[in-house]
C-alpha cells in the first residue's frame, strides 16, 4: 500500500525542514560573529606587538648603557685607589650579571613576543577555517531549503496523479 502525503503532513514536513535551515543558518550567523570578535582580538594583537618590542629593545639599550657605564665608572675607581677598586669592581661584576640578566630576560620576552605572533597567526588561520565553514553552512542550508521544496514539488505531482 503506497501512503499518501496529505497536504497537511507536508507542510508539517516543510515546515521541520525550514526549521532545520533556519536553525543551520543562525549557527552561521553565530559564526560569523566570533569570527568578527576573533579578528578583533587578532588586531588587538597586532597592534601590541611593535609596543612590546619597543619596550624589550628599550630595555636591552638601557641594560647595554649600564653596563657601559658602570664599566667607564669601574676605571675611575680603580685610578683613585687599590680598596676602591676591588670594592667597585665587586660592584660592576654585579651590575654586569644584572645586565646580563636583564638581556637574557629580554630575550626571553623577545622570545615571547615571536611566540604571541606565531599564535596571532594561528588563530587567524583557525579564524579562515571557520568563515570557510560558516560559508559552507549557510550554503547547506540553502540547499536543504531546495531539496524540501523540491521534495514538497514532487509530493505534490504524486499527489495529483493519484488523484
Amino acid at each position: 500500500m503506497t501512503e499518501r502525503w496529505t497536504d497537511e503532513r507536508l507542510d508539517r514536513f516543510a515546515e521541520k525542514v525550514d526549521g532545520f535551515a533556519e536553525t543551520i543558518n543562525q549557527q552561521g550567523i553565530r559564526i560569523n560573529a566570533l569570527i568578527e570578535n576573533i579578528g578583533i582580538l587578532v588586531q588587538g594583537f597586532y597592534l601590541e606587538i611593535p609596543n612590546l618590542k619597543a619596550e624589550i629593545n628599550g630595555a636591552v639599550e638601557e641594560a647595554r648603557e649600564t653596563r657601559e657605564v658602570l664599566h667607564a665608572e669601574l676605571v675611575e675607581l680603580k685610578e683613585v685607589s687599590k680598596q676602591q677598586a676591588v670594592t667597585a669592581e665587586r660592584q660592576a661584576v654585579a651590575a654586569e650579571r644584572l645586565a646580563i640578566t636583564a638581556e637574557r630576560q629580554a630575550v626571553a620576552a623577545e622570545r615571547q613576543a615571536i611566540a604571541i605572533q606565531e599564535q596571532v597567526i594561528a588563530i587567524q588561520e583557525q579564524a579562515a577555517i571557520a568563515e570557510r565553514q560558516a560559508i559552507a553552512i549557510q550554503e547547506q542550508a540553502a540547499i536543504a531549503q531546495t531539496q524540501a521544496e523540491s521534495i514538497r514539488l514532487m509530493i505534490e505531482m504524486v499527489n495529483r496523479r493519484q488523484a
